[in-house]
């Protein structure tokens, strides 16, 4: 941080403790860190709640100190845990949201810290937001991310812990890190009983006295291997939950202390029996110092975050305030990002329009002092605005990503569609908000009926939305209504301004597309696309769709004039559109050349396989194509199209048999290739097999639509009065 900073560091990290008596470090001590998702402090019997028992977290606390103002940088479960190991403001560790980003190595986690001093590190997490992919693996011996068969996205923490103590045990004598993470008090609330009949009114508070027989019986097992008493345990929650406070059911979007503030004990070793409360504000980036320090790991040059023990033997000279911030509302909903500083009189929120409130007298924050500009905003201001930073460059998530975590509850409705400064204060969207959470557990549950009266009552009042449009083009498709899932989509693509939104745009053009073509009217989706182009949107994604389109009518020229300079392009799907367009154009090596670049920007991309193969029999090397064909099924085993192209080209190397499990295996996946139905019946005669070919022939002449299939349908004809009499 540049000196012209330093004002900022103070305020965010506090100022260290010189002289303040601390626990001797040492290299065996045995750490644990056990993350609680989604844990409001507020709700627990440690801070004066008494709506649920928790008598695991009670005994806890009994040992340790309680921090009563600890708070999250952002809430957010992805962000959020890699300040957890990282000790570091999410403005530097580069984790700003749950969609597009990972931690990059350069970041040194505790893990890796713990690691070089010769710990044995395990991992067991309980959420899909922390896969290993997402860079939080770094250091890790065992980063256990495999929820089983239970369910792709989460699991309960009693499985996690149990991937633990395994853990532990196949690392006897060495010394241990075990980060623990657990997914419940997570929406969706669904304890398992006897929580569920015990809370059946307050589904949240079930979930957290599951979590906290489930922290229990981590503790027995410490207890039990002898590791309690002399372990540093650190637990605490990456966020907390709105609950309804200030409109927010869930969490991501506001910054006020139900969602920000969290519960913290620091268990120190050899402490059991001996604890303490301390009010200062301290920080998620508190965590690694304190871990550091007792596993006599060396201080980071510059660090600024503060040991939580040395926190509690006093706050130090001058004020400590707690940075945090929110982009998830402009990065997926559209509306403004929000940045807070909390000290332990008042929690400054910089927003659209400010606010300021004094926790002293108003913990709850419902009287805004803003507008009366006292001294405490205008200086809180001042100094929020040196360390705020709001320009990110998130990864292009993929369909499956934004659909598994939609399924958790992080929901995208317009992902960053404007300039910030255009950009709605989310105080004024926030009862939307409920309608499009509404929508999305309606979809994600496949309740499609449900989900199309409410996508077109959210549509009627907001048609610019493009993730509406396309929930309601899929439960339509789902219901069997491809034709008016495609006019939904047209009629997006019509309504939408379409300058902002990426990766909307190219979802919604190639569903489109695909919509139409399986509900027998590719020449609607034409048009829609070749209007936007008429409309000067000048989107890669729309060219390519519409060239792949006019292709498939055989429309070479007029597909190749939208791709113009597609050589030059980025994108590997353009490029296989473009060598496809160019390998019919019989310009074969320039064909060539854009699936080579296609394959460099993406290996292993299976349509782009698939096209190499074709381009190989179109070469006339059969052999080639089998083994193109075979590497994209490689990645996509299912595709129908490339296993029928794989028997042509196992037909032509004269391996008649594979060439007729292929085309089995085709067909088995998708009856409808009917190019595919009538070769087998033809190779199926020539190896001698005429009761399999007779089978196939009337099965196609039965089947194939007679108007584009005509002349296969007479030589089918002609070849079935060929076949000996017999018996299909």
């Amino acid at each position: 941080m540049k000196r012209s900073a330093a004002v900022a560091a103070a305020i965010v990290l506090g100022v260290i403790v010189g002289c303040a008596r601390r626990p001797a470090s040492r290299s065996d001590v045995p750490v644990v860190l056990i993350s609680i998702d989604t844990l409001r402090a507020d709700r627990l019997p440690a801070y004066g709640y008494r709506g649920v028992s928790t008598p695991a977290l009670d005994a806890l606390a009994r040992d340790s100190i309680v921090f009563e103002n600890a708070y999250a940088q952002t809430p957010l479960t992805l962000p959020s845990h890699a300040t957890l190991l990282t000790g570091l403001l999410p403005t530097r560790h580069g984790v700003r949201d749950n969609v597009g980003f990972r931690l990059s190595p350069e970041h040194e986690t505790i893990a890796t810290a713990l690691k070089k001093r010769g710990y044995a590190t395990g991992a067991a997490v309980s959420s899909f937001a922390l896969r290993k992919d997402r860079g939080l693996a770094a250091g890790f011996d065992l980063y256990d991310d495999d929820f089983g068969a239970g369910s792709p996205d989460e699991r309960g923490g009693a499985e996690s812990a149990k991937s633990l103590e395994r853990f532990a045990e196949s690392r006897a004598g060495a010394p241990l890190f075990l980060f623990f993470h657990l997914y419940e008090p997570h929406t969706p609330y669904a304890p398992p009983e006897p929580f569920r009949t015990q809370y059946s009114a307050r589904p949240y508070d079930g979930e957290v006295a599951a979590a906290d027989t489930a922290v229990g019986g981590f503790l027995e097992y410490l207890k039990r291997r002898g590791l309690y008493d002399r372990a540093l345990i650190v637990l605490v929650s990456d966020h907390g939950e709105g609950l309804g406070d200030h409109g927010e059911d869930e969490h991501g979007v506001f910054l006020y202390r139900e969602t920000i503030r969290v519960p913290l004990f620091v268990k120190l070793p050899g402490s059991s029996g001996q604890s303490r409360r301390v009010r200062v504000p301290v920080g998620l980036t508190d965590v690694f110092p304190t871990i550091a320090e007792a596993a006599g790991v060396p201080a980071r040059e510059g660090e600024k975050a503060v040991s939580l023990s040395r926190l509690a033997e006093g706050p130090g000279r001058g004020t400590r305030r707690i940075y945090s911030e929110t982009l998830y509302p402009r990065l997926q909903l559209g509306w403004s990002d929000l940045a807070a500083l909390t000290d332990e009189r008042f929690s400054y929120i910089e927003a659209p329009r400010p606010e300021l409130y004094d926790l002293s007298t108003d913990p709850t924050e419902k009287r805004d002092l803003a507008p009366s500009r006292p001294p405490a905003l205008r200086a809180m201001r001042a100094e929020l605005l040196a360390l705020r930073k709001t320009e990110v460059a998130p990864e292009k998530p993929s369909s499956e990503e934004l659909e598994r975590l939609g399924s958790l509850g992080y929901i995208r409705v317009d992902p960053g569609s404007a300039q910030r400064g255009s950009l709605p204060d989310p105080k004024d969207r926030i009862g939307e908000l409920r309608r499009y959470k509404q929508l999305f557990d309606l979809f994600y549950a496949r309740r499609d009926a449900e989900a199309v009266a409410l996508a077109r009552t959210i549509l009627s009042e907001s048609p610019q939305i493009l993730s509406v449009w396309r929930m309601l083009a899929t439960s339509l498709d789902r219901q069997g209504r491809p034709a008016e899932a495609a006019a939904a989509l047209a009629t997006a693509l019509a309504k939408t301004d379409l300058t902002g939104s990426a990766e909307d745009v190219e979802q919604t053009v190639g569903e489109l597309a695909a919509l139409s073509s399986r509900a027998g009217d590719s020449r609607a989706a034409e048009k829609t696309l070749s209007d936007l182009v008429q409309r000067g949107v000048d989107a890669e994604p729309v060219r390519r769709e519409l060239a792949r389109l006019l292709h498939r009518r055989g429309q070479v020229p007029q597909a190749l004039a939208l791709l113009t300079d597609s050589g030059k392009s980025g994108d590997p799907a353009t490029l296989d559109v473009y060598g496809a367009v160019l390998a019919d154009a019989g310009r074969l090596e320039e064909a060539r050349a854009a699936f080579r670049r296609a394959l460099e920007l993406e290996p292993g991309r299976a349509d782009v396989l698939l096209h190499l193969g074709m381009l190989s029999l179109r070469e006339n090397d059969p052999a080639s194509a089998r083994d193109w064909f075979t590497k994209s099924l490689e990645a996509e085993p299912k595709a129908a199209g490339t296993l029928a192209a794989l028997g042509l080209a196992q037909a032509r190397l004269g391996d008649d048999r594979s060439a007729l499990e292929s085309w089995d295996r085709a067909l088995d996946l998708d009856p409808g290739q009917f190019d595919t139905l009538f070769n087998r019946a033809v190779l199926a005669g020539r190896t001698g097999d005429a009761a399999g070919a007779r089978r196939g022939l009337e099965r196609f002449i039965a089947t194939a639509p007679a108007g584009r299939y005509s002349a296969q349908i007479a030589e089918a004809r002609r070849l079935l009065r060929a076949l000996p009499p017999g018996r299909s």
